[in-house]
């Protein structure tokens, strides 16, 4: 059951990543974000950087590595979603 859930949670990631390029690419946008998104270019690189984060964070939690790699690998998931949350939310700011 475990690995049932992390593969759905890292279809989901590879999702929001797979969204991002095309944002990216294309400059389509979800149309349930289209009227809060004021700037595409740093939401689409928030998504892929949103969805690579969760994926190597449950990518680490999926294959349990050991030692101070599991750290590394938690901390490096953490801060790239993190990254992506923060570029997401900067995307939503009108410039100036």
């Amino acid at each position: 059951m475990q690995y049932v859930v992390l593969g759905a949670l890292i279809a989901f990631a590879v999702a929001v990543a797979v969204s991002g390029v095309i944002e990216l690419l294309t400059g389509w946008i979800h149309p349930w974000e289209r009227d809060r998104v004021l700037r595409p270019i740093p939401h689409g690189i928030g998504q892929v950087l949103t969805g690579s984060g969760l994926c190597c964070f449950t990518g680490v939690l999926a294959f349990t590595p050991t030692g101070d790699v599991l750290l590394a690998l938690l901390v490096a998931g953490a801060c790239v979603f993190l990254a992506g949350i923060v570029l997401i939310g900067v995307s939503r700011f009108p410039d100036r």
